[in-house]
């Protein structure tokens, strides 16, 4: 619309005013609360390489946009120009994409595998929750010529995104961690999120590669007569296998991988062993050896907030904060009520699950009944829902467990000052709404 696009650089860009840089590229994205168009005279002083608008605004409102060195760039919608930007700059690079998603371990997963190629190769992969429509162009344009491999993680809560990501993406390798049921509220059944991520596998490259779980229920039936799969479980009759060998006293466990390698994880919960297997499925076909596979997950740590553990005082903390769906609930529960070389209380903090819909309640109850089942000490709730269920429940210190349901997170540090012992092993838990950390950051507030 105006200016030239001499020296615009579109990789060097920024869609938000507030970390604005200058010589950036600006995009001013809209959402149901918000149009980064209002904010574009803020942006003008600092010298942008382009400003993109959509041309509808600019005849509205832009034109008196006043600055000679700026480029303006017109576009029907600044969100669908950012998509097709990262589509095409993808395309221009004959590199592995592994493209993958699943109902929980996406990111744990694909940490893992970045950590193992990133050993022999130069890896760009998705950022913190960088999943959705917005984070995965932001992926693909960070793809450089020194770029070698790129992970990027598709993550959705409605029906067709899935599809429109692994369009965007092109991947030559897809996987699926597994199908369960988060965002249930949005799909209504598991099968519709099995529909909703096979999407992936329908538009992965004609050439390309499928990883498949085959200990997952949906996902084992799986075939493809355009692809190739490589099927990965716990059993030898699979191309990618690991034999549970034994686990230590912090609940990390060994496996033996392909009968070659034993790999020693550092990352508490059996659980985990899937997703490491499929990791070294993707490394494997590119190449990597079970020997160096093995060397590098043995030095992989727990991300931020996802099984992250540590001693304090005599007492283990199992910060897995970051996000819950009552799959990773059960593994979670799981992997604490399986710490039988401890010998003090197990305790659960756990907050709600959200994105359920009209399922919240049942899948609440559900895990009130698996902590009686696996023989917890006490259950710490915070939420609304867990509330509601709270009151419901009309034994709720039946089988042994205590369950407590707090209105506040400090109220759930201070039960846990007070009641803490040496030996107890505490699991922190919720959906990323309820900022379950908040209790840690209560508890050793001040500490260092």
């Amino acid at each position: 619309l105006k200016g030239s696009l001499d020296g615009v650089d579109y990789t060097h860009f920024s869609t938000d005013s507030r970390r604005f840089e200058k010589g950036q590229m600006f995009i001013p994205l809209k959402g149901e609360r918000f149009d980064g168009h209002q904010f574009i005279e803020q942006v003008l002083p600092m010298m942008p390489s382009a400003v993109v608008v959509e041309e509808r605004w600019y005849q509205e409102r832009g034109k008196q946009l006043a600055h000679d060195n700026v480029a303006i760039i017109g576009v029907n919608d600044t969100l669908d120009f950012l998509q097709q930007l990262a589509h095409w700059h993808r395309e221009q690079f004959a590199i592995p994409v592994v493209g993958l998603t699943g109902s929980s371990g996406k990111t744990t997963t694909r940490q893992m595998m970045a950590h193992i190629l990133g050993s022999q190769r130069n890896v760009v992969q998705s950022e913190g929750n960088q999943n959705n429509m917005i984070g995965v162009p932001f992926t693909l344009l960070r793809i450089t010529p020194a770029t070698q491999v790129a992970i990027v993680e598709l993550g959705t809560n409605q029906i067709g995104e899935i599809e429109k990501l692994a369009e965007l993406t092109q991947p030559t390798i897809a996987l699926i961690t597994n199908i369960g049921k988060a965002h249930l509220g949005y799909f209504g059944s598991e099968e519709v999120v099995f529909q909703e991520k096979i999407k992936l596998f329908q538009h992965l490259r004609p050439d390309g590669l499928i990883v498949l779980n085959n200990e997952d229920r949906f996902l084992r039936n799986y075939s493809s007569s355009h692809h190739r799969i490589v099927r990965v479980g716990l059993t030898p009759d699979v191309d990618v296998y690991g034999q549970v060998v034994n686990s230590d006293a912090l609940g990390c466990t060994t496996f033996r991988l392909n009968d070659k390698v034993n790999v020693h994880l550092h990352i508490p919960g059996r659980h985990q062993v899937l997703n490491a297997l499929m990791a070294a499925a993707v490394a494997l076909q590119l190449g990597f050896s079970e020997e160096t596979i093995a060397k590098a997950l043995e030095i992989f740590r727990p991300v931020h907030q996802r099984m992250e553990y540590f001693e304090r005082e005599g007492v283990l903390w199992i910060n897995d904060a970051y996000n819950a769906n009552p799959n990773s609930m059960r593994a979670a529960i799981d992997y604490l009520s399986g710490l039988h070389a401890r010998r003090g209380r197990r305790i659960a903090v756990l907050g709600d699950m959200l994105e359920l819909g009209k399922f919240a309640e049942d899948e609440h109850r559900a895990i009130w009944r698996y902590c009686q089942q696996k023989g917890l000490d006490f259950v710490l709730l915070y939420g609304p829902v867990w509330e509601n269920v709270a009151q419901d429940v009309t034994a709720p210190s039946s089988g042994g467990t205590t369950f407590l349901w707090f209105p506040t997170h400090q109220e759930i540090a201070d039960w846990l000052k007070e009641h803490l012992q040496q030996g107890d092993t505490v699991l922190v838990k919720g959906s990323r709404g309820m900022r379950m950390e908040t209790v840690l950051e209560i508890y050793f507030r001040g500490e260092k």
